[in-house]
This record gives structure tokens, sequence and C-alpha cells, in this order.
């Protein structure tokens, strides 16, 4: 049981969306697209990153 439960957190854990940051580059404005979902949901953490990520995208920023 305690194994299982080891063996479910690191795959949680590992499956943790990361935050992408964006940069104007008229006025070097720097944003951060992060997830306000914890990472026991990684696909909906994902996916907020996806929509903030195009959001910033369509406006001209720049990945960093």
């Amino acid at each position: 049981m305690k194994r299982a439960l080891v063996v479910l957190s690191a795959i949680l854990l590992a499956a943790c969306a990361s935050p992408a940051v964006f940069k104007d580059p008229k006025t070097g404005q720097v944003a951060q697209c992060n997830a306000s979902t914890p990472g026991v949901f990684p696909i909906i953490a994902q996916h907020e990153i996806d929509t903030c990520s195009d959001a910033y995208t369509r406006m001209g920023w720049v990945k960093q």
C-alpha cells in the first residue's frame, strides 16, 4: 500500500506543468503564464498555460 502511494506521488509530481515566460519585444515587459490548478490535475494545468501562451503569442510577444 505504501509503495503504491509513493509511486503515485512520483507520477503526479513528474507530470506538473511548467510555467511559460513571454517578453514584449516593443516594451521589454515580461509576463509569465502559470496554472492556478494544483499539480494533482496536470492536464488541466497545462491547458491553462497553453491558453495563456496562445494569447501572448497572438499579441506578438516572444516566448523566452
